[in-house]
């Protein structure tokens, strides 16, 4: 392909051209820049001028890959998530990934009770009150709690643990399907990515002892409502997966466990007793994603560099923030709209999923808000529903390897509008043009 796009003589300007390039379509994702040094040619400036814009690039994300054989690519940036969705009028989004907001406990029920008072730069970075909550909570769920830190969200954690431990070039496993955002934060810090074979109780044993065995730095992993599958790491399954990462205590396994109190089954997988690991729970989806708080559980030295990096930047989370929240994980309102949450979502997950039974259609979603239905030609698929007026998210962003599929969110839907759309749904994949694999 050409490279005219390119231009600039230090290393600032070369990346805005590369950023101005994929901006305007000039470059598409997965496209190749010339190397560092034909770049330097092409330019007339050194190799290491074009070595510190790639690596520019790479650290927003733009850019995937690293100086050997393959070389540098535009990396693959899916927008879906957290941005807002622009549908046809009467469309009902199911592609969103969002949760009902309905049940998010209100703010204005609790500050009468918190300390609204700001503190200087000399107070303590984390609150004493939502220290000893944790402590208490998570304590009481098997968790070792004596290292932690609060971060600005579970992708926050992983990327400050990953920055302190991990080389570029460096394999990490991760589920297949997963998470696209996990994925282009592993490849913006020049990780390559390792795909785990799941099952509706999580990655598959035997897939993982053979990954590990290859050489893995790191683990992620989703122990409940996995995203897109909503696989629930099973009892059993966690004992075979602990036992492998005991073989293996060099490799940071990294736990993100978003589902949290939401949870309708208990944590089965707990981090290692030795070697690295990083526990990580976001307040994000049972008080609200708008808070921008994690609590980050680890040994003692994932946890201090986490906490060095954090204090280099934005040196705290806003303890105003901390303190509301600590306020509303606490109330018994908090409690009842959580177990509102837990009834209302396996409802929806059970209305759609009977339907699709009955159609003799295969399905996951064993926990969380999302159904992921295997089918052969996704667009086709997502765009009959649309044309029903459902809106849907094709499975592309979220494979590595494995088949195609659907993601379909239940945040949006009542039992009834479940089985409505899983009706759609089986008409869709029923009829004359049949889409299942």
């Amino acid at each position: 392909m050409s490279h005219i796009f390119l231009s600039g003589e230090t290393a600032v300007d070369i990346a805005a051209s590369v950023e101005r390039a994929v901006r305007l379509g000039l470059v598409l994702p997965g496209d190749r820049l010339p190397s560092v040094r034909d770049a330097g040619l092409l330019l007339g400036v050194s190799r290491n001028t074009v070595a510190s814009a790639y690596a520019r690039l790479r650290d927003v994300g733009i850019l995937i890959g690293g100086p050997g054989r393959g070389g540098m690519r535009i990396a693959r940036i899916h927008p879906f998530e957290g941005r807002a969705l622009e549908l046809p009028s009467g469309a009902c989004d199911l592609a969103s990934g969002n949760i009902d907001s309905s049940f998010l406990p209100p703010l204005a029920q609790i500050l009468d009770r918190v300390d609204l008072g700001s503190s200087g730069y000399d107070a303590e970075a984390d609150d004493p009150g939502l220290v000893a909550l944790v402590r208490e909570r998570l304590g009481f769920e098997g968790l070792d709690t004596r290292h932690m830190c609060f971060v600005s969200g579970a992708l926050d954690a992983i990327e400050r643990a990953m920055r302190a431990q991990l080389r570029p070039g460096a394999y990490v496993l991760v589920e297949d399907p997963g998470f696209p955002p996990l994925f282009d934060l592993l490849r913006s810090l020049g990780a390559r990515l390792k795909p785990m074979p799941m099952d509706q109780e999580g990655p598959l044993p035997d897939a993982v002892a053979a990954l590990l065995r290859g050489g893995a730095a790191a683990v992620v992993l989703t122990p409940r409502a996995q995203n897109p599958t909503g696989a629930d790491i099973s009892p059993a399954r966690a004992q075979a997966l602990a036992r492998l990462f005991a073989e293996h205590p060099e490799v940071l396994i990294v736990i993100d466990d978003h589902w949290g109190p939401l949870s309708e089954n208990s944590l089965a997988l707990l981090p290692p007793r030795h070697g690295r690991w990083l526990f990580v729970r976001s307040v994000s989806k049972f008080l609200g994603p708008d808070y921008r708080l994690a609590i980050a559980l680890g040994d003692d030295v994932t946890i201090d560099r986490i906490s060095r990096q954090h204090a280099l930047g934005p040196r705290w989370v806003s303890r105003l923030i901390q303190r509301m929240a600590r306020a509303l994980w606490e109330s018994p309102e908090t409690d009842r709209l959580m177990e509102a949450a837990r009834a209302a979502y396996r409802e929806r997950r059970a209305a759609f999923l009977g339907v699709l039974e009955e159609y003799g259609i295969a399905a996951q979603g064993r926990s969380g808000v999302h159904i992921w239905v295997p089918v052969q030609r996704e667009a086709d698929v997502a765009q009959a529903m649309l044309g029903l007026g459902w809106a849907i998210q094709t499975g592309e962003p979220f494979r590595i390897e494995s088949p195609p599929a659907i993601r379909i969110g239940m945040a949006n839907l009542t039992a009834a509008s479940a089985r409505s759309a899983a009706h759609d749904l089986a008409r869709c994949l029923s009829g004359p043009r049949r889409f299942l694999s």
